[in-house]
């Protein structure tokens, strides 16, 4: 649930409720279990968290021997699979995560392929295998606005076309397969990713969304110069002795 930062409009796949929602909730007996940040800023911000990565980043690109590599066009069904499969792997012991269905990852793979700009999407290999991933996804939510929600008949042609014209994109996810985390990928991953978003025009974008208990990505998205923009918050109710 939003609880801070209603003065501008979600991102895409991000929620969205009125300010007195968590006054409800609370009042119901719900307490706080965790919040989830969103980041955000101008696009000048990328070469900034760029360049406080890129000395790190090259230790770790050398000493592991890393390749990094976009979503391939000629196999875009089968990539997205691999990337939704590295997401799924590698959040196996963070709070609150369900992992999806092997029926579920070939069901989201589907939908993304028409949503995702291949060059947004980057991967990592070791050894020729695919170890970690961050994609990104254009904020289509001022389009879905534009059209009042309705695909059909001609919707969803205004919803995808030119989606380079899209000048806002949210980063839903770094992911590592949990036998290299800590080794720095993550890190790799964001400084492989700001040159493809800049070549994309893009004019701003959001991190979204960060645990807050995640420290690291926190302090390296606030060095290299995001916002905090918004906090949403995760809830949990434990019902009286006795109430059935």
């Amino acid at each position: 649930m939003l609880i801070d930062g209603f003065d501008s409009p979600p991102t895409f796949m991000m929620t969205y409720n009125p300010p007195y929602y968590a006054r409800l909730i609370e009042g119901a007996g719900f307490r706080k279990t965790q919040d989830l940040y969103a980041y955000g800023g101008h696009i000048s911000i990328l070469p900034k968290i760029r360049e406080k990565l890129e000395p790190v980043a090259l230790q770790i690109i050398e000493h592991l021997q890393v390749k990094l590599r976009t979503l391939d066009r000629r196999r875009f069904q089968q990539d997205v699979e691999a990337f939704l499969d590295i997401y799924n792997r590698s959040l196996v012991d963070t709070w609150g995560f369900v992992p999806m269905s092997d029926a579920e990852v070939r069901y989201v793979a589907r939908d993304l392929k028409h949503l995702i700009i291949p060059e947004l999407a980057v991967g990592a290999e070791i050894d020729g295998r695919l170890v970690g991933v961050v994609f990104c996804l254009p904020d289509y939510n001022p389009r879905i606005k534009q059209i009042g929600g309705r695909l059909f008949p001609l919707g969803f042609i205004r919803l995808l076309y030119n989606k380079r014209g899209i000048k806002r994109i949210r980063v839903i996810s770094t992911n590592v397969l949990p036998e290299y985390h800590r080794q720095g990928l993550g890190l790799v991953l964001m400084h492989g990713l700001v040159p493809h978003a800049l070549r994309t025009g893009i004019e701003e974008a959001e991190f979204s969304w960060v645990l807050e208990s995640n420290l690291l990505s926190r302090r390296s998205l606030e060095k290299g110069g995001a916002q905090l923009q918004k906090t949403y918050r995760l809830y949990d109710w434990d019902p009286p002795e006795g109430s059935g």
